[in-house]
Parts: C-alpha cells; sequence; structure tokens
C-alpha cells in the first residue's frame, strides 16, 4: 500500500499514464465473506467484469455490447481511514497507522454487518460482485438478478410491463404462463409471455429481454429493501444514515450515456422518441423535468418576442407606463394562468404512452430519519417509529412561530437596506446602483439561508414519508423566498410613493415608480442569470476541494492548488468507474425545480414594468437545461429511476404562482400605473373585481373546452385497458359472428310456454281486505298524534 498512481507519477515530474499493480488483483471480497459470485461461473467471467471497473468508465464502452450482469452499486465503509492498518485485509502493507482498540471494534461490527447484509442478497436470489476501493477503506458491492427472479417478482407484485406495439403499446402486469390443469384436459391453459414487448435488436432475444434497464433497476431495489417473500428487506435509508452504507445507486452504461451526450439538441427539443429514451434510462422524474423545462422555453417565446417589442417602445417613451402595458397586463395574466393547465395536459400524454396514468400512490416507507416509540404498522404489520399528531401539531406552531419571527426579521433587514438607499445613496460610492447590487447580493444569500432554516424545520417535524417531507419544506421555501425575493417590488410599486419608512418620506427614482422597480427588477434577474449560474457551476468543484482537503489530510494551499490544476480530477481517474460515480453528488430534484419557480416569479409578478425580463428568463432557461444536462450526465449519480405520474407538487405550485402573477399584474395596471388616475377607488377596485372574474370564467371555460386529460388520452386509455383485459385473460373476439353454426345440430325442438311454469303460487301471500284492523289502527294513530299535541308547551 502506499500513494496512489496518479500522485506517484506526479511525483516523478510526469502526467504519463501509470499502472497500480495493486489493481491487477483480482478485486474479490470472497475471502472475506466466505461467499462465491452466482451468476460469474467461470474464471474468464469474473475476470471481465473486474477488467470493466479497472479500465473505468471510459473502459467500460467497449463492453457495450457485452451482457450487463449488474445493475446497482452498494458502497459500504470497512475502515474508518485510509490511513488506518486493518489486522484481516492489511497484513503485508506498511506504512499504515495502527488501529486503537475503538476503531478496531467499529471495523469489526461493519465486518459483521456487511458480512451479514451479503449472505442475505444471496440468499435471496440475487447476485454480487465485491471489490476492495482504491485506497481499500470501502467494499464496493455489484448487485444484479438473474432473468428467473426478475420473472418471479416481477409476477408477485403485479408489475407492469410494455406490450408489443400490435397490443397498443400499453402496460400490463407480469404474468406467468400457465401450463393447464390435467383434470380439466388442459382447457384453461394460458400462454400470455409473447405478448410483451423485447428491448433488443436481436433475433433471438434472453429471457430477460422483456425487462428494461429501468424495470430491472426498480425490481432489484424492491428485492433489496422490501420484507415481501424472497426478498432482503435491508434498511438502505437507515444504513445510509447511520454512515455504515456510503452510497446507493444504479450503476451507469457507458453505451447509453455516450448516445445521450451526443444528442445535445435533442435536451432542449425534447422530441418523443428522446424523451423516451430519457425515460427509459433515468426514469419518470427526471424525464418530466427536462419535458417541462422544453414545454416552459417553448411556451416563453411569445411573451419573449412580444415583450422586446414592447421594450422598444418604452424607451422611447422613456417609462413602462404607458398604453402598451394594458394589453401586455392582460396577456401576461392569461398566459401565467393557462401555463400549468396546458402543462397538465402534456404530463397525461406522456403518462399514458409511460403506463403512470392511472398510478395509484403505493404505501411509501419511513425516511430514515423518521422517530418515535416503535408500533405495529396496521397496513404492514410491520414494526416502525410512530410519531402521535398531538406532537407534531405543536411542532407545526413551533415552525410557525419560527417562519414569523425569521420573516419579520427579514423585512425589517430590507426595509433598512431600502431606507439607507434612500437617505445614503448619495454618500456611498457607487450611489444607487451600489445599493440595488448590494440589495440583489442579500436577496440570493438570504435565499441559501432561509432554504437551510426551511429544512430543518421541517426536519424537526418528523414526517414519517419522503414526499411529506418534501412538500412541507416546498410550503416553507415557497412562503420564505417569496417574501424575501419579492418584498422590495411589492413595497416600490405600491407603497413606496406614498408612505413613510422609518420617519422618512420615500420618492420613487425620478418621481416614476414603474421606473424605479424595473431598474431593481433588471439588477434581481441580471444578478440571477450570472451570480446564480456561476455558483452553481463552481459549487461542486468547491464541495469536491473541500472534499479532498480532509480525506487526502493535506496542506491548505496544496489542496486548492491540486483543485485549481484540474489534479484531483485527474487522481479520481485511477477509482474504478463504480467508484468514481460513488464520489458524485446525490441528483437533486427539489433545487432544479426551486430555481426555476423562482425565477418564473421575476418573469411573470412584474413583467408590466419590464416586458424584456421574459426574454432574459427564456436565455437563463436554456442555460439551465443545458448545466442540468451536463450535471446529470458528469457529476451526479445516476438516481433510482421511480416512477410517477407527473411533477406534482411542482405542477401545483406554478398554477398558485401564476394566480398570484396574473392578480399582481392586474393590481400593477390599475392601482400603481397612471392609466387609470382619473378613476376613483371605487371605479379601479370595480375594474379590478371583473377582470378578475373574466379570468376565473376563463379557466371554467378553458377546462369545459380542453379538458385537463384530452379526449383522445381518455380513449386510448379505454381501448389500453381493454386490450389488457383480453390479453392476460385469453379472450379472443371474432368479428362477424355467424349464427349459423347453431343450426341443424340439434333435432329437439325448443317449446315456448304460455307462463312461467317454474313459478310457485303459494309463495306469494294474497292481500286480504279486513276494515276491523284498519279502523283500529287509524284510531290508534290519532290518539297518539292528539297526546303529542296536548302535551306540547311553547318555549
Amino acid at each position: 500500500f502506499g500513494p496512489s498512481c496518479a500522485r506517484r507519477a506526479r511525483w516523478a515530474g510526469s502526467r504519463a499514464p501509470c499502472v497500480d499493480r495493486r489493481r491487477h488483483r483480482l478485486p474479490l471480497v470472497q475471502a472475506e465473506t466466505g461467499m462465491t459470485t452466482g451468476v460469474m461461473s467461470s474464471q474468464y467471467a469474473k475476470l471481465q467484469v473486474a477488467q470493466e471497473d479497472i479500465k473505468g468508465f471510459q473502459g467500460a464502452e467497449q463492453h457495450e455490447h457485452q451482457r450487463r450482469f449488474y445493475e446497482v452499486c452498494m458502497v459500504f465503509r470497512c475502515k474508518t481511514s485510509k490511513f488506518v492498518q486493518d489486522p484481516d485485509m492489511d497484513k503485508d502493507v506498511t506504512g499504515l497507522q495502527e488501529a486503537d482498540p475503538e476503531d478496531k471494534k467499529k471495523m469489526e461490527l461493519w465486518k459483521q454487518r456487511r458480512e451479514a447484509i451479503l449472505r442475505s442478497l444471496q440468499n435471496c436470489g440475487l447476485h454480487i460482485f465485491c471489490y476492495y476501493s482504491r485506497d481499500r477503506d470501502e467494499v464496493l458491492v455489484k448487485v444484479g438478478a438473474p432473468p428467473q427472479k426478475l420473472r418471479d417478482t416481477a409476477a408477485r407484485m403485479k408489475y407492469k410491463l410494455q406490450l408489443k406495439k400490435q397490443y397498443l403499446n400499453a402496460y400490463a402486469e407480469y404474468r406467468h404462463d400457465f401450463p393447464g390443469r390435467p383434470e380439466r384436459g388442459l382447457k384453461d391453459r394460458r400462454v400470455i409471455s409473447h405478448i410483451y414487448k423485447t428491448h433488443t435488436e436481436d433475433d433471438y432475444p434472453d429471457s430477460d429481454a422483456i425487462f428494461k434497464t429501468l424495470d430491472r433497476i426498480n425490481l432489484i431495489n424492491r428485492i433489496i429493501t422490501t420484507k415481501d417473500k424472497d426478498c432482503a428487506g435491508i434498511n438502505v435509508g437507515k444504513l445510509m444514515y447511520d454512515g455504515e452504507l456510503r452510497a446507493f445507486f444504479p450503476l451507469h452504461e457507458a453505451a447509453i450515456v455516450r448516445d445521450l451526450k451526443k444528442n445535445k439538441f435533442e435536451w432542449f427539443w425534447m422530441t418523443e422518441d428522446f424523451s423516451n429514451k430519457l425515460r427509459d434510462y433515468f426514469g419518470d422524474r427526471i424525464a418530466f423535468y427536462f419535458l417541462f423545462m422544453a414545454f416552459y422555453w417553448k411556451w416563453l417565446c411569445l411573451v419573449a418576442l412580444v415583450g422586446l417589442s414592447l421594450q422598444f417602445i418604452d424607451l422611447l417613451v422613456h417609462t413602462p407606463d404607458n398604453i402598451t402595458a394594458i394589453p401586455f397586463c392582460i396577456l401576461m395574466s392569461v398566459w401565467s394562468t393557462f401555463l400549468p393547465y396546458f402543462w397538465r395536459r402534456q404530463e397525461a400524454k406522456y403518462a399514458i404512452g409511460w403506463g403512470t396514468l392511472d398510478l395509484v400512490e403505493s404505501l411509501e416507507p419511513c425516511r430514515p430519519e423518521h422517530h418515535g416509540d416503535q408500533r405495529i404498522n396496521p397496513v404492514t404489520s410491520q414494526v416502525e417509529p410512530f410519531y402521535p399528531k398531538e406532537k407534531r401539531r405543536w411542532d407545526y406552531a413551533f415552525s410557525v412561530a419560527v417562519m414569523t419571527l425569521v420573516g419579520s426579521l427579514v423585512s425589517c433587514l430590507l426595509m433598512i437596506i431600502l431606507y439607507c438607499r434612500h437617505n445614503y445613496r448619495d454618500h456611498t460610492p457607487g450611489g444607487l446602483w451600489a445599493f440595488q447590487i448590494g440589495l440583489a447580493w442579500f436577496v440570493e444569500f438570504m435565499n441559501g439561508r432561509l432554504t437551510s432554516i426551511s429544512q430543518w424545520l421541517t426536519t424537526r417535524e418528523n414526517h414519517r414519508t419522503q414526499s411529506e417531507h418534501e412538500t412541507a419544506m416546498l410550503a416553507k421555501v415557497m412562503i420564505f423566498k417569496f417574501l424575501n425575493s419579492y418584498l422590495i417590488l411589492f413595497y416600490t410599486a405600491f407603497f413606496k410613493h406614498h408612505e413613510k419608512l422609518f420617519g422618512s418620506q420615500m420618492k420613487c427614482w425620478q418621481d416614476d415608480c414603474f421606473q424605479d422597480l424595473s431598474w431593481q427588477l433588471a439588477i434581481f434577474v441580471f444578478f440571477r442569470l450570472t451570480m446564480a449560474n456561476l455558483y452553481e457551476y463552481v459549487e461542486p468543484r468547491v464541495k469536491l476541494w473541500w472534499r479532498s482537503l480532509f480525506m487526502e489530510k493535506r496542506a491548505f494551499l496544496q489542496t486548492l492548488q491540486t483543485a485549481l490544476n484540474g489534479s484531483i480530477i485527474y487522481e479520481m481517474a485511477d477509482m474504478s468507474a463504480a467508484e468514481q460515480q460513488s464520489k458524485r453528488e446525490k441528483y437533486d430534484e427539489f433545487r432544479n425545480f426551486d430555481e426555476i419557480l423562482l425565477s418564473h416569479g421575476f418573469a411573470t409578478f412584474f413583467a408590466v414594468t419590464s416586458p424584456w425580463v421574459c426574454f432574459a428568463t427564456l436565455c437563463a432557461s436554456l442555460i439551465e437545461i443545458g448545466m442540468d444536462m451536463r450535471a446529470l450526465m458528469d457529476s451526479q449519480q445516476r438516481p433510482m429511476p421511480y416512477k410517477a405520474r407527473s411533477n406534482e407538487p411542482w405542477s401545483t405550485a406554478f398554477d398558485v404562482y401564476g394566480v398570484l402573477a396574473a392578480s399582481t399584474n392586474i393590481l400593477l395596471l390599475i392601482f400603481a400605473s397612471d392609466q387609470y388616475d382619473n378613476w376613483t377607488y371605487t371605479e379601479k377596485l370595480v375594474l379590478f373585481i371583473y377582470l378578475e372574474h373574466m379570468l376565473l370564467i376563463a379557466r371554467l371555460v378553458l377546462k369545459v373546452v380542453f379538458p385537463q386529460v384530452p379526449r383522445n388520452v381518455e380513449l386510448l386509455q379505454l381501448k389500453q385497458e381493454h386490450m389488457v383485459h383480453r390479453c392476460l385473460e385469453n379472450i379472443k373476439v371474432e368479428q362477424g359472428h355467424d349464427f349459423s353454426m347453431f343450426r341443424d345440430h340439434r333435432v329437439d325442438q325448443i317449446e315456448v310456454f304460455e307462463n312461467d311454469i317454474m313459478e310457485r303460487d303459494d309463495d306469494d301471500i294474497e292481500p286480504v281486505l279486513d276494515l276491523g284492523a284498519s279502523s283500529k289502527a287509524f284510531m290508534h294513530g290519532f290518539t297518539e298524534e292528539k297526546a303529542s299535541w296536548m302535551n306540547w308547551k311553547p318555549m
């Protein structure tokens, strides 16, 4: 054991490729675990997989036509530090520190748990391949499943697979072929394996060709994490939360990654074929995100072109407060309201093609951070933490109190900055521009801090599932960032020219609040377009440098120099492909949607004062797509391809912002502009209510004319359901049924009777007229009614 290959080459004064001879040993941990891998039956097959990891990600591209044995990777810790010696596996290695008793105990405990987990994976029928990391401080475990295991699991969980084209490309649950029962003469035989689509171009496909890579990963993840029959039942989230498991992610496929990188234009346009490729590789959530981004920038093109045209008019008249604000206000109100609705129609079109339109929310497992009293879940009959609602109500109350306090503090700080800008701009270097840029920096800085506070409050509320956690997190982030990002703009538009601030009479720039608002909005948008994207580009590299500073234990300046020279990335080339992927950051969908939602608010809330902002948002959206595409392919782990029907709850967030944008633009036009100065306050209020009701009626008419789920999608869904029922039940429908087959086959004549001779007359009781009984019943009822009236007393 010694310095890595890349560092030895650099110390020698050369960057020539160097081969680490330690890596040429077969990197199996079978000597440690006492196990053998099931699928790698021959030494040749073992060496092929070992060479794939040794050569790295680029070398793996040469094996793209070979069978893919493993889909998921688990990274276990085996040593407290790479500089610590493990008595079992580092016996012949010199230069390492001897582990203290506490470290030895911890490493022994990790080893026992790791061996138990690996045995559990093997016992449930999975194939595993284990090897040490470059620094021998981690154990990487590749996990795969044989075809029959995948079929059995898919049949048990009723996993939906895509059918062939002649069956409308529908999705149906997987079922085994049923050979039939001999006592019935095999008449109940059902052979349906031929209806499933094979995802290969081979003339003789393998038995697991009906599974896409997405399906294999989902099924293997199900086998690993659930406690169903023949499953391992490993709590992966708890292991990662405790630090025993460093990473758990699907492995990349070099050929598909290269193909996706090659079609960079398709990431922006998102054709149907490319979106299907993206979905088959990354899953529904990521495909829906990039589909929304493509849909969003295409919708922005119209208002961006109109906005640029109107901006030239604003420059000619030296103010955005002119007659062109009225039609643009109406356009932006309709556009921002209709955008989320038509996106939901687009979602339904892709959901029917991906078999998720009728997706039912399943019972999610507990988050690893969820804590509480151990109780039996009445649904799953499994022991899990229980957190009472009474405690969570107090947590909600605490969150509301903290959010109120923090929101008030942020509002005061913003008002103080605005007060200083108004009174000290002539005595400050840079004047008004310095305050506006400083205010933009303060808003961006506080957005990051408010996100951290929201994360802390949401974690403290102790939500059971990840979806509940993300929804609560989204609500807090929306409230915080709405207040922090837009408060100054709302104040400038509606209150600055008419109110005092801390005893000082405020005044808009050049006595035009629209122009003052336009310049401040321009600074905000420009700052986000440049500094935010620059931060997103630099942040992964800074994190990599910071991680290397502590993991490598080198000097601060030396680590900074190697990071700037790209040497850290060069050293990662000495790792296997799976180990390189384990060092990457996790994909963060929340952050991507949060950024575009904030930019959407800047583009739509005050579009009347700055029509050009729509064009700037269009450019920012295109830049965001390019950066997200590069980060997803090069610097982030491949996420689990979970199924989803839509982008919820983000579609609802955009819907809320659309309603707020429409109302804000109408308020700006009526109450803040000079277009209606001659109107009374009552007339302005009536006009505002009238326009709001017109938008509401327009939405109702839109739902009737254009249903949220298009009619052709509903029709296709009914046809697919009918086709799936016929295929799974072996129902044959013959066209043009001929009834002549029933003629002359029997000699008995069919007799038609006069009445139903099977009906017995004594079953029905004939009614009998009895005047005495009727009179007694009448008198009894009359007496009771009279008594009730006699006993009644007015209140």
